[in-house]
């Protein structure tokens, strides 16, 4: 096999092996790398030494491999031993290993389904893994699904920790509302009543299918301002805004799913059977499918519980995830040996560390000191993550208030950045509060803008021509610092969409107008003096000049004006756009395009007629445009449809537009777009459709065939191969199976040089798309002489001695070196020699008769030809 046919070999046969701790595969074929082809006579044979030969190439190469290659050599030695090197034994063994097998995975499944009858993907590649390979995941699969076992696919994402620093401290709140998780904050008893789904994201199953989304938390969050405020209400807006936190961070839906995990974790720990825990996520509302698969996921196997001995291990998670508490209700209610004393020793030197902050915590509070108490604090939460007093006690001490805000309008927006709060611990959000002409005193005087944790916000919709005061608290749990303001600043949005269109007579400008805008100015610059077009009340959106000229070139300005409390009416910023007068373009009709091959990348080569007025853009896209040829459509159009090639074409002699831009894979449109000042003009569309092209193309000459090789394109199953001499050439279809059996293609070229290209092939129904080609060059190999001496002439005294020298192609013999040993007898002058045909050169001036047997010739020039003694013919 080729090289890389022997990589793929050791990847999908041998690392397997090795991981499976240096156990050969069970299925013989499988083992020595055997297809359907290799499983006749001498093609057995073959592929067995070649086999066994690259066994022990790994046994001498690589230390990773030398067990395995050991191991296999070892089982090919008691295979020779027993006489089963042959076709009629490997079957007979592989059934039998596959008889073996099917029992075994039987019984695994029924063992399986007699639980939670649901496995991972990583349960299927263990029992894979187990039957030694002989059964492949396909096969697993189907006895699983026979025995009434699913598998879980695509697997769930069990998270390890909290997925947001202060998710410890939803549980006080929670408990306080009655609650068991945090959507029971955002959604009604009856929209939750039907249940929900949390693998691709929370979903109720119910009604319309609601997702926990930011605008879900904040409407709930809106409709607690309506309540009187109370104790209830302050843990209600606790747990929205930790919602509101978690999805800053994008990690809403995933801290739902860390609750359940939670409750699920909680029932194993307690030494509940799967199925319990289970029926306890579904009762939080969980699908009842969805319990059962997460439960198998949390338990890490097909439903079992814990074992005792693993208890241990589950003091040491909880650990290694911040519950303490956790760890230490575990350790409870073991018996004295049942985990070790490192374990022991572990869990009381973290809860005597726990105390001892927890105590330092405390003074600093009395001395009036919060900042370090909330670190203390912090340092403890990090190790009992799931005591509730502690994070409690966290989420009560406001952190210090943000360093100097900073507002300022950004067209219709505001933005907004401020310094980080100099809190040295715990999670810190910022509320942004957007106040009219003061500055907020709390956090719910006002419209919040933003929740994050960022220093930096915007307010996409602020109210226009007012002065707008913006408020930055600091928050940290449920604890809110005093606010920050920003000097106060007012939005006024310059207008938006300005375009120009310019023909031979008339400028046209259009523009979308912010509705709090009570007049528009127009105003028009030629020659460095301003003149008013247009002064209109109202919302005017467009003018229309006809004071023009063809080919010059205009300067126009936009101009809203706003309503002012103070002066009546304050204009805001002005939007300038320019156009020059120019004749309306034309479209193109007659674009061509065409695929160039070679043997670089392939490329695209498009050719048009240049048009009378206006510039050519060609633009690629999924379909063709919605326009037909022809059509005046807006430069704002055109631009949403597809993208630009970006091509710079050039000129051809024959006077039209070439542009050459690198092939795509798939199907797309092209098309002729002629841009004007401000429009375009449709033109031709032309659908082009290419198959992926092969990579890697390589090709090795071994003497008259060539192999070629490359890699695949991700779906492909078919190419197609052709090659020229300058004798003639050739055509072939190559299937990827084959490929990969026969570690590439071999082509019988012969001595001359040859082109070799590569095509992929799709076939669809009765349409056939074919990948631009992949070439190469290889050059000839040398021509190959014979030669031989011989003595001419009675015996036993010859009269003459002959140099006979045959090519297999026609060539210009070098000069040739008759010597004995290391002393020449003389040199034979250069010739033309043709191809297959004998010919004699009377040597006998050079070599005696008794030096036939003994003398050697060689080239005086190496490399030539191929020079080698005709072994088939006597030299005397």
């Amino acid at each position: 096999m080729a090289s890389d046919a022997w990589d793929h070999y050791k990847t999908e046969v041998l690392a397997p092996a090795r991981q499976a701790g240096n156990v050969p595969p069970r299925d013989l074929f499988v083992r020595y790398a055997m297809s359907g082809a290799h499983r006749t006579g001498d093609r057995f044979e073959e592929r067995i030494t070649e086999t066994v030969r690259y066994w022990r190439k790994l046994a001498v190469s690589t230390k990773v491999y030398k067990p395995l290659a050991e191991a296999l050599l070892a089982a090919h030695e008691q295979l020779r031993r027993d006489g089963a090197l042959t076709v009629a034994a490997f079957t007979a063994r592989v059934e039998e290993e596959r008889s073996r097998a099917d029992a075994t995975l039987e019984a695994w499944v029924t063992g399986i389904a007699a639980g939670i009858p649901y496995v991972t993907r990583a349960a299927v590649a263990h029992l894979v893994e187990l039957t030694g390979g002989i059964t492949g995941e396909a096969e697993v699969r189907a006895k699983l699904s026979a025995g009434g076992v699913r598998v879980i696919d695509p697997d769930w994402d069990v998270p390890g920790a909290a997925p947001v620093g202060t998710a410890g401290a939803l549980g006080p709140s929670l408990k306080l509302l009655g609650h068991r998780l945090s959507v029971q904050a955002v959604f009604t008893p009856e929209q939750l009543a039907g249940g929900f789904r949390l693998k691709d994201g929370f979903r109720l199953v119910g009604g319309d299918g609601s997702r926990l989304t930011r605008r879900a938390v904040e409407k709930a969050k809106a409709e607690l301002a309506t309540r009187s405020r109370d104790s209830r209400l302050t843990a209600a807006d606790t747990v929205l805004t930790m919602l509101l936190n978690a999805e800053a961070a994008g990690a809403l839906d995933r801290l739902v799913l860390w609750e359940v995990v939670q409750s699920i974790r909680s029932t194993l720990a307690g030494g509940m059977p799967p199925r319990v825990a289970a029926d306890m996520a579904a009762a939080l509302g969980l699908d009842r499918e969805e319990a059962l698969e997460l439960t198998v996921a949390v338990a890490g196997g097909p439903g079992a519980a814990a074992d005792p001995a693993d208890d241990g291990a589950l003091i040491t998670a909880a650990l290694a995830g911040q519950r303490l508490r956790e760890a230490e209700a575990l350790l409870a209610g073991l018996a004295d040996d049942a985990a070790t004393a490192d374990v022991r020793a572990r869990v009381r030197q973290l809860a005597e560390q726990v105390a001892t902050l927890d105590a330092r915590a405390t003074e600093a509070e009395r001395d009036g000191r919060p900042e370090e108490a909330a670190r203390l604090l912090a340092d403890a939460v990090r190790l009992a993550a799931d005591d509730e007093g502690l994070t409690g006690r966290l989420a009560r001490i406001p952190p210090p208030p943000p360093g100097a805000v900073r507002a300022g309008p950004d067209g219709d927006r505001v933005t907004i950045s401020w310094t980080h709060s100099a809190a040295e611990s715990g999670e810190i959000t910022y509320r942004v509060i957007r106040t009219g002409g003061r500055a907020a005193i709390g956090p719910d005087d006002g419209d919040q803008v933003a929740g994050t944790v960022a220093n930096h916000a915007v307010d996409p919709a602020p109210p226009v021509a007012s002065s707008l005061v913006y408020t930055v608290f600091a928050q940290r749990g449920a604890a809110v610092s005093a606010g920050t303001a920003a000097p106060p600043v007012r939005v006024l949005p310059p207008v938006s969409g300005f375009e120009l269109t310019g023909t031979e007579r008339r400028v046209t400008g259009t523009w979308q107008l912010p509705p709090a805008a009570v007049d528009v100015v127009v105003m028009r610059r030629t020659d460095g003096a301003e003149t008013v077009v247009a002064h209109r009340p109202g919302a005017v959106t467009a003018f229309a000049d006809d004071d023009v000229r063809l080919g010059a070139a205009y300067e126009y300005r936009v101009t809203p004006v706003y309503p002012d409390p103070d002066t009546g009416r304050v204009e805001g910023p002005s939007v300038i756009c320019r156009v020059v007068v120019e004749p309306a373009p034309e479209p193109v009709t007659d674009l061509t395009v065409d695929v160039v091959t070679g043997t670089g990348t392939p490329r695209t080569r498009l050719t048009w007629t240049v048009p009378p007025a206006g510039r050519v853009e060609i633009r690629q896209a999924a379909a063709e445009p919605p326009w037909p040829p022809g059509t005046v459509v807006s430069a704002r159009d055109v631009d949403g449809h597809g993208q630009a090639c970006g091509v710079v074409p050039s000129i051809t002699p024959d006077g039209r537009a070439e542009a050459v831009l690198p092939a795509v894979q798939g199907r797309s449109v092209l098309t002729a777009v002629t841009r004007g000042q401000g429009r375009a003009v449709i033109g031709t569309s032309v659908p082009v459709e290419l198959s992926a092209v092969v990579r890697g193309l390589r090709l090795r000459r071994q003497w008259d065939t060539v192999l070629v090789g490359w890699i695949w394109p991700d779906g492909i199953q078919e190419a197609r191969l052709e090659w020229s001499t300058p004798d003639g050439g050739g055509e072939l279809s190559c299937s990827r199976r084959a490929f990969l059996d026969d570690g590439g293609v071999r082509l019988p070229v012969g001595p001359r040089p040859v082109t070799v290209s590569v095509r992929t092939v799709v076939r669809q129904r009765h349409t056939e798309t074919v990948s631009p080609a992949v070439a190469g060059s290889v050059p000839a190999r040398p021509p190959r002489v014979r030669w031989a001496l011989r003595a001419a002439g009675r015996w036993p005294v010859p009269r003459r001695v002959l140099l006979r020298l045959r090519s297999d192609q026609a060539c210009q013999l070098p000069e040739l070196v008759l010597s004995v040993g290391a002393r020449e007898l003389g040199r034979v002058r250069a010739r033309p020699l043709p191809a297959e045909q004998d010919l004699d050169e009377d040597v006998t001036a050079l070599v005696p008769p008794d030096a036939v047997n003994t003398a050697t010739c060689t080239l005086a020039e190496p490399d030539a030809v191929l020079l080698e003694p005709d072994r088939r013919r006597p030299r005397s």
